[in-house]
């Protein structure tokens, strides 16, 4: 009995005692199943993308722009003097570019050629007469502006340019302002505002046109300032012409506008850009000229006018207006406003570029030259 006790304690000891844990080197480690190593590996490929050459290629090209087709972007920038720049930009795949800009109430258009370069995502208009700002491409739809410093600027107002869902042709009319010379039915028309001479087509607009000129002694066989609408076009021999969309009319005396030498009021066609402080509507092209025999003529936006005025230092005297009787719904209230105030006007002074007109020392119309 004692012999069988000593056995079954002996065997109990040895099942209670566990083996130490054997020491292994990770060489010994032979690979294997196991329950944990999948999930780790499953959430390494979620989070890290192994570097390659194909890696670094997609990230390269995800900072790049490619202009691969002709495109249109169009939007109204802000003016820091009048209420907007209206703008249409089309870039050409061929690295050129065309734009548009309107100022608001300013009466003034521009229509500027160039080439365009892109740094990454920056666009930059390049053209050797005007300094255009520079973009940068916040998508392929959007065109952000950018401040000096070359960053996008943050505003409340808005900076961008949205691409418009088709390609469209720029409206490339604008008034113009220059000198028109017709010799034997060919006609020629010399812009104020850049010197560039261009041959006039004969189309239908510009047939009243001539006849006018014909017909009037004091323009026929001279050189007359007249303003117009207008767009340039390269006839079939590849040579750029005008062709007049609207005629306006003829300025005679009247001389193309010397930014170097301001100070004088004759003999220059002055554009009304401010009324009792307010611009007015670019659309109605309000402009006058005083002459040198002491006659002044113009138009106020729906009719033209005439009188007489005198001059001493910058006293200034304007006698009654005579003028056409037309009714304009979107302009005669201006327009009554306009020559009430210019009657009214007793000095006349030319501040840099401005001519400008007081009564009792209250500014009531602000005009500049006429480069279009």
């Amino acid at each position: 009995m004692k012999k069988s006790l000593l056995l079954l304690a002996l065997m109990l000891a040895g099942c209670s005692q566990l083996p130490a844990p054997e020491q292994v080197s990770p060489e010994q480690v032979s690979p294997g199943p196991a329950t944990v190593t999948p999930q780790v590996q499953q959430q390494q490929q979620d989070d890290e993308v192994p570097d390659s050459d194909t890696t670094k290629s997609v990230a390269t090209n995800f900072e790049q722009i490619f202009i691969d087709s002709d495109v249109s972007f169009a939007g109204t920038l802000p003016c820091a003097d009048c209420p907007g720049i209206q703008y249409h930009l089309n870039l050409y795949r061929d690295g050129r570019f065309e734009v548009r800009q309107e100022y608001l109430d300013r009466g003034e258009i521009n229509i500027i050629k160039g080439i365009w370069l892109l740094e990454k995502r920056n666009l930059h208009l390049v053209n050797q007469q005007h300094t255009l700002p520079a973009f940068y491409f916040s998508n392929n739809n959007q065109l952000a502006m950018l401040d000096l410093a070359g960053k996008p600027i943050s505003s409340a107002l808005n900076y961008q340019l949205k691409r418009k869902p088709e390609f469209s042709k720029l409206d490339s009319r604008q008034p113009m302002l220059g000198l028109y010379f017709l010799n034997d039915n060919n006609a020629t028309f010399t812009l104020c505002q850049s010197g560039e001479s261009l041959p006039v087509a004969n189309t239908q607009h510009h047939l009243p046109m001539m006849r006018h000129y014909q017909r009037d002694e004091r323009l026929r066989n001279n050189p007359v300032i007249a303003t117009l609408v207008g767009r340039k076009q390269d006839n079939a021999q590849g040579e750029t012409q005008l062709l007049i969309e609207k005629f306006e009319q003829f300025w005679p005396n009247a001389v193309c506008p010397d930014p170097y030498a301001p100070g004088k009021i004759q003999g220059i066609v002055w554009r009304a850009e401010k009324l009792a402080g307010s611009y007015l509507p670019q659309q109605l092209n309000v402009r006058l000229i005083f002459d040198l025999q002491d006659r002044l003529y113009g138009f106020a936006g729906c009719n033209s006018f005439n009188g007489s005025y005198k001059q001493q230092a910058n006293r200034l005297n304007v006698g009654g207006l005579a003028s056409t009787q037309k009714y304009c719904s979107d302009s005669s209230q201006l327009e009554q406003q306009f020559t009430t105030s210019l009657q009214a006007a007793d000095r006349a002074e030319v501040n840099g570029d401005k001519l400008q007109l007081f009564k009792d020392n209250n500014l009531l119309i602000e005009l500049k030259p006429a480069l279009n």
